[in-house]
C-alpha cells in the first residue's frame, strides 16, 4: 500500500443556485451547547476495533461557583462530569469512562462579549467488532443541570490486514503548512463544518497490498426535495498530504484536545484533504469519498452541515436582523428591504450585506457579523425596564454604529441625574448620554469634538 498514492477531490455541486455568490442567512442557526461524535479508527489488534468518542460543551452549561483552591488565581470555578457508554445490542455494556473536571471561569464583563468558550475532550475505546449504542451523560455537579442522551450508535469493524478498510471520516483544523505535521485536531462538531473556518478532511486507510491507493471526494449541496443538483462549476484540490504509518494518539489539555502523529508499523495510511470550507454556506451537504487500491474500493459517504454556534443572536431571524438595520439604512429603505415574502426578505438581506463585503470570496461576512455582534450587546446592555430592547435607546444607537468607546466617564450630578460620557479617539469626539430620572434610561444630550 505505500507504493504510490493518487487522489482527486472534487467539490462537486458547490455553486448550484445561490453559491457563487454566498448566502451567509441560507439557514437560521438554532442555540447549541453540546456536540458530540463517535469515530471508527484502526487499532493495533487486528481482532479488535477502536471507537472515539469526541465532545464540545459550553462552558456556560457548568455553574460557576466561588473557588477555594488558591493555588489558582480565577475567583471562580466551574465543575462537572461525562459519562461516555458504550452498549452492545443486548444493552449491556461493553466499554465505559467517567471524566470529571474543573475548569477557571471568567467572571469579568468580557465573559459576556467574548466567543463562546467551550470544554472539549475525547474518549478512546478498544471493542469487539460490532454495532453500538453511545451513552451520553453531562452533569453539572453545582447543580441539578443534566443533559442524557442514548440516540447515536457506532459500527466498529474489524480492520482485517489483507482488506481494504478505511477510519470515519473527520473532519481537522486547518491552516496551510510548510513543517512535517506532529498532530491534527479534530473539528469537533459533530461531524459538521464550523461556518467560515477552513478544515480539511481526514482519513486513515488500512491494507497490507503494496498496490496505490487512490482516492476520490466530492461534496455537493443537498437540493430540496425533488430537485437534482445542478454542477455548474467544480473545484480541484491539488494540496493533498499522505502520513506513512501514523497511529493517532489522544493528547488532552486542560479544555482541549488534540491527536499527537505517533508511527506505527501496524497503522494505516493517514489521507488529508484540505477543503475550501471557508467558502461554503449554511447548507447541508453530502460528502462522498471513494478509496480505491488495485480491484478493491470502498465508498463513504457522510452526510453533514455548517454550523455556526457563535451566530449573533440577532441575525437568528431575518426580520429581527432586518429591523436591526434601521440606523445605517433610510426610511424608504428599510420599507423596501422589509416588503415581499420571507423568502424575499431572506434575499434583500442577503443583498444588502452582500454589497458590503470586504471578502466576497469567503461566506463569512465580517462586516455584517461585527454589525451584529454590536447589536446583540446593545440589546442586552443599555435595556431599561421601559424598553426592553437596548438597541433602540441611544446609547445603543451609538455602540451600534461606532463600537466600544476608548473611554467611558460617569458622573452623578445631584441636579441633572447620572451622566455618562463616551469618548470616542479615532472619531475626534464625544458623546454625553443623562439620566435624569435616575432609572437608567440614558438620553443622549450633547455631542462634541474633541
Amino acid at each position: 500500500m505505500r507504493c504510490g498514492f493518487v487522489v482527486m477531490a472534487i467539490l462537486a455541486g458547490l455553486f448550484h443556485t445561490g453559491f457563487g455568490q454566498p448566502r451567509p442567512m441560507m439557514q437560521e442557526q438554532h442555540e447549541q451547547f453540546l456536540f458530540y461524535e463517535a469515530v471508527n479508527l484502526p487499532g493495533s489488534d487486528s481482532t479488535k476495533s477502536r471507537v472515539d468518542v469526541h465532545y464540545r460543551i459550553d462552558q456556560q452549561f457548568f455553574v460557576p461557583v466561588r473557588n477555594s483552591d488558591h493555588a489558582t488565581a480565577a475567583n471562580f470555578k466551574r465543575r462537572g462530569e461525562v459519562l461516555v457508554e458504550l452498549l452492545d445490542p443486548n444493552g449491556e455494556s461493553k466499554a465505559r469512562e467517567i471524566n470529571r473536571f474543573d475548569m477557571d471561569a471568567d467572571d469579568s464583563e468580557n465573559a459576556l462579549t467574548d466567543p463562546r468558550q467551550w470544554y472539549q475532550s475525547a474518549t478512546s475505546f478498544v471493542v469487539g467488532p460490532g454495532r453500538y449504542t453511545i451513552v451520553f451523560e453531562v452533569t453539572d455537579l453545582e447543580s441539578d443541570r443534566r443533559f442524557f442522551d442514548r440516540k447515536k450508535t457506532v459500527e466498529a469493524m474489524r480492520f482485517k490486514q489483507d482488506q481494504l478498510a478505511t477510519s470515519t471520516p473527520m473532519f481537522i483544523e486547518w491552516t496551510d503548512v510548510s513543517e512535517p505535521i506532529a498532530s491534527v485536531t479534530p473539528v469537533n462538531y459533530a461531524g459538521n463544518v464550523p461556518f467560515g473556518k477552513p478544515c480539511a478532511l481526514f482519513v486513515q486507510v488500512s491494507s497490507l497490498s503494496s498496490e496505490p491507493v487512490s482516492a476520490y471526494c466530492t461534496i455537493s449541496p443537498t437540493p430540496p426535495k425533488g430537485e437534482t443538483p445542478k454542477i455548474v462549476a467544480a473545484d480541484t484540490l491539488k494540496m493533498t498530504m499522505t502520513l506513512e504509518n501514523v497511529n493517532l494518539e489522544v493528547s488532552k489539555s486542560d479544555a482541549s484536545f488534540t491527536y499527537r502523529l505517533t508511527p506505527d508499523q501496524k497503522a494505516g495510511l493517514g489521507i488529508i484533504i484540505p477543503l475550501s470550507s471557508e467558502r461554503f454556506p449554511l447548507d447541508n451537504y453530502m460528502l462522498t469519498l471513494k478509496v480505491s487500491q488495485g480491484k478493491s474500493e470502498k465508498e463513504l459517504k457522510h452526510p453533514f452541515r455548517m454550523v455556526w454556534p457563535e451566530m449573533p443572536f440577532s441575525m437568528r431571524d431575518v426580520d429581527q436582523a432586518l429591523n436591526a438595520l434601521r440606523y445605517i439604512t433610510t426610511e424608504d429603505e428599510l420599507d423596501s428591504l422589509t416588503s415581499g415574502s420571507r423568502e424575499s426578505r431572506r434575499t434583500n438581506l442577503e443583498n444588502f450585506w452582500r454589497a458590503k463585503d470586504r471578502t466576497p470570496n469567503t461566506a463569512y461576512n465580517e462586516v455584517m457579523v461585527e454589525y451584529y455582534r454590536r447589536v446583540d450587546y446593545a440589546t442586552k446592555h443599555f435595556n431599561t425596564l421601559r424598553e426592553t430592547d437596548g438597541s433602540k435607546s441611544d446609547r445603543g444607537r451609538i455602540y451600534i454604529l461606532h463600537g466600544s468607546p476608548t473611554k467611558i466617564d460617569r458622573t452623578l450630578n445631584p441636579v441633572t441625574g447620572f451622566q455618562e460620557t463616551w469618548y470616542y479617539e479615532s472619531l475626534n469626539k464625544k458623546f454625553i448620554f443623562v439620566d435624569q430620572t435616575k432609572s437608567g434610561n440614558y438620553t443622549l444630550v450633547l455631542t462634541q469634538t474633541l
